[in-house]
């Protein structure tokens, strides 16, 4: 069997690549492989079976494009662009030489905090294809670079164009970063390996009756509880018409799901005198359909789940929109995030999202759903932050005597989205718990477990174990919600984005006021410096007022000055914003402005003595 990770180097990188792996104890295997070969290694290597491919540049974007194997890039830390940067100049020999980085797309980081450091200019080239080169080359020598950064291939076409050229190499801190993501991602595939045969042995004893079958609507196999809906033995009725079957009563939503090839939810069918409620999934493979799984359930045994309540799910509004095509991803930090979570998103486990208040977190869970085998099914969204402690647990689970099936049951095939985990009460955590780990859950009002199948995406601005080590979350829970973690960076660390967001803002302000504007490119730039210390929040609130105070169809970066953000100039300038990122410096500004600055009403609010906070004013700068 093979190693569940697979490292793909070039030949010039084997040693390093052996040695950092050997020096960290990470289970990986090595493939020697180049672009025209990366693609057979891999299908040998893991033919039959399935694991995880960490690559860079042309190899990674070879094996995206030509295989199903879960692949994550190496991309560039600053730390390796810097140690680059600075090797690049010493090669160049003189102050302020011009580098620049040629490569695939998000393979690097942004260079320019280093370039400052170490007074270089600095730019990048992305390519697509080896035929790509001779222009960027030429480009490159026009804009008057000595020097280019890249990998094997880039480095000999600059070296017979006369440019002085520095490989990349195996770039240590980079590939690090890439083998801790794949051993995260590697452990979840082992984890949805158990829990497929689990699943298999569950079909078999299912109290459902489960059928499977191939892309002919032939019957592939069935369960004991299925046997005994139909009155005939497996041996009897696999291969048989799943249409033909003596006492079905067609129904046009079956018919309509088989003919558009899409899951149907919460379908009435009858053979003979009993009606049963039925969930049909359309089996994919490779991303091509080979098959439909049908489950049944008698409709009189149907008690909290009821057909009425699955119809009303998607009335309700419990969807999910966003996709990850959508989503503003344009700065290195933010497309690291957007690719883990679409390796993530097939496949069915826990996944925690940490980062700032008010950040795009929904969204990316909206994304991951409808990337998942659950996006036809509902997605519930629950913030947590809004619900006092004594409603939570009826809320989320509901009461057999009311006949509410609670959120967790609009959830079911579905996806749940906790905004604000930290907030969750003990009783509802443990709940929680075991949902993840056993599929069902116990209501106040009952000893009785009830199954559901929901998958849980969470998230949180606070660190769930430092909770547990306080004794205020659950031990277990926050192990397990953390074994998948995406960490969304602040809006001050993706300023690429900024544009993205505020042009969405200015689009729903349009439609609610009915006034449409538009910002100058000048404009534009300047917000891209602005720190947002309410990350999303301060892009919708200076949309809003440029909205409404705008006197014309066009603001410009004189308005934006003068009316917009007057206390920009002079404090908030290109390369000097003012980065926040310890969470006890955020409460205290957070405070601070709530109380117009009054600091005796904010220590109060912080529960800390005036003095204290005189020294926590000091120690982190506020003005």
């Amino acid at each position: 069997m093979p190693q569940s990770i697979a490292v793909v180097a070039g030949p010039l990188d084997i040693i390093p690549v052996r040695e950092l792996i050997a020096e960290t104890g990470i289970s990986a295997e090595v493939v020697v492989a180049t672009e025209d070969t990366v693609v057979s290694r891999i299908q040998e290597l893991y033919a039959g079976t399935t694991g995880v491919a960490v690559a860079r540049g042309r190899l990674a974007a070879q094996l995206k494009t030509q295989h199903a194997i879960p692949v994550i890039e190496v991309i560039l830390s600053g730390q390796d662009m810097a140690d680059l940067l600075d090797k690049a100049c010493r090669l160049v020999g003189h102050p302020d030489p011009r580098i620049a980085y040629v490569g695939q797309r998000y393979m690097f980081s942004n260079p320019e905090i280093f370039a400052r450091i170490l007074h270089a200019d600095t730019d990048i080239f992305y390519i697509s294809e080896d035929s790509d080169l001779p222009e960027v080359l030429e480009r490159a020598k026009e804009a008057g670079v000595e020097c280019i950064i890249g990998d094997s291939v880039v480095c000999e076409a600059a070296r017979r164009s006369g440019f002085a050229v520095l490989y990349i190499g195996a770039a240590r801190d980079s590939l690090l970063s890439a083998l801790r993501t794949a051993t995260r991602l590697a452990d979840a595939l082992q984890r949805e390996q158990r829990r497929r045969r689990e699943i298999q042995y569950l079909i078999q004893y299912s109290s459902d009756a489960i059928i499977s079958l191939n892309d002919r609507k032939e019957i592939r196999s069935v369960n004991p509880r299925a046997e005994k809906a139909l009155g005939r033995t497996e041996a009897e009725l696999r291969g048989q018409s799943f249409l033909k079957l003596e006492g079905l009563v067609s129904s046009p939503a079956l018919l309509r799901a088989f003919e558009k090839r899409q899951n149907a939810y919460a379908i009435i069918l009858q053979f003979g005198q009993t009606s049963y409620v039925a969930n049909i999934t359309a089996l994919m493979s490779e991303e091509r359909q080979n098959g439909w799984l049908i489950s049944m359930q008698e409709f009189a045994a149907i008690d909290d789940l009821d057909e009425k309540i699955r119809q009303e799910r998607h009335r309700r509004g419990y969807t999910a929109k966003a996709h990850f095509a959508d989503f503003p991803a344009k700065s290195p930090a933010m497309r690291a995030v957007i690719e883990e979570a679409e390796a993530y998103a097939p496949y069915d486990v826990p996944i925690l999202i940490t980062g700032e208040p008010r950040l795009a977190k929904e969204r990316l869970a909206e994304c991951i759903h409808n990337a998942s085998l659950r996006r036809r099914n509902p997605y519930v969204s629950v913030d947590l932050g809004t619900i006092p402690p004594d409603r939570q647990f009826d809320l989320l689970f509901g009461r057999r005597d009311s006949g509410d099936i609670g959120l967790i049951g609009q959830a079911h095939k579905g996806t749940l989205f906790l905004l604000d985990v930290q907030a969750l009460t003990p009783d509802c955590q443990r709940q929680l718990l075991s949902i993840i780990r056993y599929n069902n859950f116990r209501r106040k009002d009952s000893h009785e477990p009830i199954p559901v199948s929901v998958r849980i995406i969470c998230s949180t601005f606070v660190d769930l174990m430092d909770l547990a080590r306080q004794d205020r979350f659950m031990w277990q829970l926050a192990n397990t919600l953390m074994g998948l973690t995406l960490h969304m960076p602040p809006v001050r660390e993706m300023p690429e984005d900024i544009p993205a967001y505020l042009q969405e803002h200015l689009e729903s302000c349009a439609a609610q006021f009915k006034k449409h504007i538009t910002l100058t490119d000048e404009a534009i730039e300047y917000l891209c410096h602005y720190p947002c210390p309410n990350n999303l929040r301060d892009i919708y609130n200076f949309a809003v007022r440029a909205t409404m105070l705008a006197t014309g169809p066009v603001v410009d970066l004189a308005f934006v000055l003068e009316k917009l953000l007057p206390d920009m100039e002079g404090t908030v300038k290109a390369n000097e914003m003012h980065i926040v990122a310890d969470r006890e410096e955020l409460s205290i500004r957070r405070v601070l402005r709530e109380t117009n600055n009054n600091r005796n009403l904010a220590a109060e609010k912080l529960g800390i003595s005036r003095s204290t906070l005189w020294r926590k004013i000091k120690k982190y700068n506020i003005e």
